[in-house]
């Protein structure tokens, strides 16, 4: 018989592959508690379905936290805890995104004890698994997007922290390590028809962390190997795993997060798009509705929501070839080559029907509007407010005031906090980590 901490492991691993796979037959049983570890290991696909359904189902959460952190969102509603992220009041112990963490740490999990598992049951043949290579891709993702959102996590399951840094350089490996193992197993069909190439998931993971760590030649590299047209995303449903954007802070659902005061004058509230600011003309990559009169739940903020996430099932790009191509103008851009980044930008706005922009022929000019189009390719997708960061431009959008609300008389924190820092029940439930405020990080003020 199961333990309990064993039958909640499997509640999670059912609900979390009911959103790649269905149940379908393949986990009914009579009498659930008798579903031993012996039976996982006869329901492979179940076990890594579910780690990959866990990480998606971390993955809204991470995105309306960061997007309330950087200058996309601002605090609508009635929450204090978002309300501190809005404002960037972001410390250890105090911290609004704690369970965001929790959660991308037990899908990591998850994606490891899948790992192990398949180690154990597979033998050799693990590597050249298309289960493998799903696992192996997942934890890689998960830990790239813990270093881009946070100062430090946890290198492991009760192991000390480390960096964001060297928590990159933990991913940059793992999604190599995925990288050949999807290689030799092929791309992965999965139970409900698609396929998906892991391989290619993990090369694309392999750029965005060599760009993060300044390997460039080795970033742009990888990039180049992933055509644009290529994403790959996360699943969500009506019912057992909706997309928490939509419900929490989107128009016809609640209204708790909406875009920042900063964006309101640059919209088009007919045709529900941002002015593109270089050209006035529409940007369909990022929707943004507002309906005369409408305020969100506070009473008080005029509501501009996110339109690029309509439905509880709206599916959000994980990765894909069009972020590989900003790595190749950011690359570009940083070579001093500033008509090959302008180029590859202008190709993009092509795709969705933009004019181009002229060479501003400086390394400022240029970077304005790689900067830009990073915003509107990369919306609503968690990687702004590390745009920000890695850029050294936090302090900067807080001293011309990018981050207030004069509407609804809000002010960000002078020491506005640029990432969040460790969770604190990570740091009370693992003995390698003290929880002590003046050991954690800050985070990066």
């Amino acid at each position: 018989m199961m333990t309990k901490d064993g039958r909640l492991r499997l509640c999670a691993v059912v609900a979390a592959v009911a959103l790649l796979a269905g149940c379908g037959g393949l986990l009914e049983v009579s009498d659930p508690s008798r579903f031993t570890d012996a039976d996982l290991d006869l329901a492979l696909e179940a076990v890594a379905n579910g780690a990959e359904g866990e990480f998606h189902g971390a993955i809204d959460d991470v995105i309306y936290y960061s997007a309330l952190l950087g200058d996309e969102w601002q605090h609508t509603g009635t929450w204090a805890l978002w309300d501190d992220a809005d404002h960037g009041r972001i410390r250890y112990a105090q911290s609004s995104a704690d369970f965001t963490m929790n959660n991308l740490l037990r899908a990591r999990f998850a994606a490891q004890d899948a790992e192990a598992r398949f180690r154990r049951v597979l033998g050799a043949g693990a590597a050249s698994s298309p289960l493998m290579a799903q696992v192996l891709t997942v934890e890689g993702l998960i830990d790239l997007i813990l270093a881009e959102n946070y100062c430090e996590a946890p290198a492991g399951q009760g192991t000390a922290a480390i960096s964001d840094v060297e928590m990159y350089r933990q991913a940059l490996t793992e999604l190599q390590n995925a990288q050949a193992v999807g290689k030799a197993s092929g791309p992965r069909v999965r139970a409900q028809g698609d396929t998906v190439d892991y391989a290619l998931v993990a090369q694309a993971g392999t750029a965005r962390a060599n760009l993060f760590l300044g390997n460039y030649v080795e970033a742009r590299a990888a990039a180049q190997g992933v055509p644009t047209a290529f994403s790959y995303g996360a699943v969500y449903t009506e019912n057992a795993r909706r997309n928490d954007i939509v419900f929490l802070a989107t128009a016809g659902f609640n209204k708790a997060g909406g875009m920042r005061e900063k964006w309101w004058s640059q919209v088009d509230t007919v045709r529900s798009m941002l002015i593109d600011p270089f050209t006035g003309e529409r940007d369909p990559r990022v929707p943004i509705r507002h309906d005369p009169g409408v305020v969100g739940v506070d009473g008080i903020t005029p509501f501009y929501s996110q339109w690029k996430y309509q439905g509880l099932n709206s599916r959000i790009e994980v990765i894909g070839g069009r972020e590989m191509r900003l790595i190749e103008a950011e690359v570009a851009w940083r070579n001093g080559d500033y008509p090959g980044a302008m180029a590859i930008l202008n190709a993009l706005r092509a795709d969705v029907g933009l004019s181009a922009v002229a060479n501003p022929g400086t390394q400022d000019g240029v970077f304005n509007v790689l900067l830009h189009e990073r915003f509107a390719e990369n919306f609503m997708e968690a990687h702004r407010t590390n745009d920000l960061y890695r850029f050294n431009l936090t302090a900067a959008f807080v001293a011309r005031g990018d981050f207030d609300s004069p509407t609804a008389g809000g002010k960000s924190s002078p020491n506005r906090a640029t990432k969040f820092p460790l969770s604190q029940l990570e740091a009370i439930n693992n003995p390698e980590i003290a929880d002590n405020v003046n050991e954690r990080c800050s985070p990066h003020l």
